[in-house]
């Protein structure tokens, strides 16, 4: 979750702020309303991402700051795409098990039944 202070001022922000309500605003459906807090949330959010990446880019033992460094320190949040379909794939997977464990289930008890 992103705490957004309350008394936040658009200098405290990293990323040009007229650029994050350009970019949330150019996403908006006509008649939707976005309050202030969203894009000081989204700007801290994106300062957070940038900083973590930043961090892990630079353990590098090169001299030089590589593309395969950025690459590397990105990995994480290039693969939360992939990882939240193998998710739902796996959920699907579970529940068809948990049905076919019932059938069977239902099926021993009526066996025992007759």
């Amino acid at each position: 979750m992103v705490n957004v202070p309350d008394d936040i001022e658009k200098t405290d922000l990293l990323f040009p702020h007229a650029r994050i309500v350009k970019l949330v605003r150019e996403k908006t459906k006509e008649g939707q309303y976005v309050r202030k807090s969203v894009y000081y949330g989204l700007n801290l959010l994106l300062e957070s991402i940038a900083d973590e990446i930043a961090e892990n880019m630079v353990k590098t033992e090169n001299a030089y700051i590589e593309k395969t460094d950025l690459d590397r320190a990105a990995r994480k949040y290039e693969n939360i795409e992939l990882i939240l379909k193998e998710k739902e794939r796996i959920i699907k997977h579970l529940r068809a098990m948990e049905e076919d464990v019932n059938k069977l289930s239902r099926d021993i008890e009526k066996a025992a039944l007759e």
